[in-house]
């Protein structure tokens, strides 16, 4: 049985946030599916996040900053700062099987504060409006010790087999 230190312990980890930097993007173990690389700012660790090969897209051609081609979601970041909204953050907050979930946060608006999106749709639009990404410090333990126990990610720090980007606010 835990003592009250303990439970007390255990939940200042889970609501513990991590802010994260997009690092890098590599291909997937099955190099189908892309791999969107975030690590912990100032830290070691390294949450993978697969990517539609239309959002991996994406997020590629923001980074070739030498061409000034519009983004999809620029229509949309522009029509909600109309609306006097603005996209603050992306919260990684759930792991179901190999989908993982993202709280987006809002503010400017009365009536959207918070939506829940799959990570491989949310990211690239996150990206482009340039919002917080932050991760529960009891996920990052667990997403780490999902990928040891099934061998999901192939990626090793230590070994940089992801292609590191440079040059760009987000990939850098």
């Amino acid at each position: 049985m835990k003592s009250p230190r303990e439970d007390i312990s255990a939940m200042n980890e889970m609501t513990k946030m991590i802010e994260l930097e997009p690092f890098g993007m590599a291909a997937g173990m099955d190099r189908v599916r892309p791999v969107m690389l975030f690590r912990e700012k100032g830290g070691q660790a390294v949450l993978p996040v697969w990517l539609s090969p239309v959002d991996a897209g994406i997020a590629l051609t923001q980074h070739n900053v030498q061409t000034s081609a519009m983004s999809p979601h620029d229509v949309t970041l522009n029509l909600i700062k109309a609306l006097g909204v603005r996209l603050e953050s992306c919260h990684f907050m759930e792991v179901k099987g190999h989908q993982q979930y993202v709280e987006l946060g809002f503010s400017g608006s009365r009536k959207v504060k918070k939506m829940k999106a799959r990570a491989d749709h949310a990211v690239s639009f996150c990206l482009q409006a340039r919002a917080k990404f932050l991760l529960f410090a009891g996920l990052s333990r667990a997403v780490s010790a999902g990928r040891r126990r099934d061998g999901a990610s192939g990626y090793d720090p230590q070994n940089e087999t992801g292609s590191r980007r440079g040059g760009h606010h987000y990939l850098n």
